[in-house]
């Protein structure tokens, strides 16, 4: 039974994003470019260098020209011959020749930009698949491949596919009207304010700036390559509203804090606060209040004189 594997486990956290999307690709590649049930051969494949750790959390992520070499490793002796297809570009084919077996051999790739999709053909005896370079579709790759292993015993070959990206890289300084606040890039904590995020793959990204008790600041931002950008966030505290009125003239203290006279609307933040509203008039009594203040809605104390009495109520 055929077995695939990448060299060094460890990455697969890293790897995880990218390899999803070589799992939606495989989906659509022509058979003869998949991994063959029943090969004689068991073949591991892994980038190196090993793909940058960006601000977004994506995996196989490289900066131009992309990763170097393929390293590739069979469980017996194998020809090796790597087909590169760039996002939009021509096929490459590069030849890896005659691999030991339990050997790892490097194939030197090409540069490329945007996705690549690399398939990694082994064969029990050499291929000839120079009629793939320069194609410009799957299909082209997969007839040649298709071809030429139609000389090889049943099980005589095996392709692996590997996916990654190269792509331009920025950096976000950002700074925040309140230190402390925790950034985010596309959903992903990238630390607290004031911060510098380094390798952030260009194109739209969303920042989010946000501390306990302040609004969350959110913007939509477009890196640029090689460039350092400057974001600052203002955030303001997370408030709700206390109108006050009085058919007499009043005083307002909220938390024991002069506010003003009535007719008051003040901005508060939310939670429950001690309202005192103190009626000018002489002989009527302070009214003393809990007041709970919600989160961007009005609270609305009213007051009048009842009865030679003064009393408040709370909406």
């Amino acid at each position: 039974m055929l077995r695939q594997r990448l060299l060094y486990p460890e990455a697969m956290k890293t790897l995880l994003p990218v390899m999803l999307l070589s799992g939606l690709l495989v989906g659509c590649v022509p058979a003869p470019l998949r991994s063959q049930p029943g090969s004689q051969l068991v073949l591991e494949t892994q980038l190196t260098p090993p793909p940058l750790t960006v601000a977004t959390g994506e995996g196989g992520m490289y900066r131009s020209p992309g990763p170097a070499a393929l390293r590739v490793r069979s469980d017996r002796a194998a020809s090796v011959t790597a087909v590169v297809v760039p996002q939009g570009g021509r096929a490459r084919v590069v030849p890896g020749g005659t691999v030991q077996a339990g050997v790892v051999t490097s194939v030197p790739l090409p540069a490329s930009q945007g996705f690549t999709q690399v398939f990694t053909v082994a064969s029990v005896r050499p291929l000839d698949l120079t009629a793939a370079e320069g194609a410009r579709s799957l299909d082209a790759v997969a007839r040649v491949v298709e071809t030429a292993a139609a000389t090889l015993p049943a099980g005589g070959y095996t392709v692996t596919t590997t996916v990654y990206r190269v792509t331009g890289l920025g950096t976000l300084q950002v700074s925040a009207s309140v230190p402390g606040a925790a950034v985010r890039v596309n959903g992903r904590l990238a630390g607290t304010t004031p911060l510098t995020v380094p390798d952030v793959p260009e194109g739209p990204v969303t920042v989010e700036v946000s501390r306990a008790g302040f609004m969350t600041v959110s913007q939509r931002f477009n890196v640029q390559a090689d460039t350092v950008a400057g974001i600052s966030a203002v955030l303001r505290p997370i408030t709700g509203s206390l109108k006050v009125d009085s058919d007499v003239p009043a005083r307002v203290l909220i938390g024991g804090q002069d506010a003003g006279l009535t007719p008051l609307e003040v901005r508060v933040r939310p939670g429950t606060v001690n309202v005192n509203v103190v009626p000018l008039a002489e002989g009527l009594r302070t009214e003393t209040l809990l007041v709970r203040v919600r989160v961007s809605k009005q609270t609305v104390v009213a007051c009048q004189v009842t009865g030679g009495e003064f009393l408040c109520s709370v909406d």
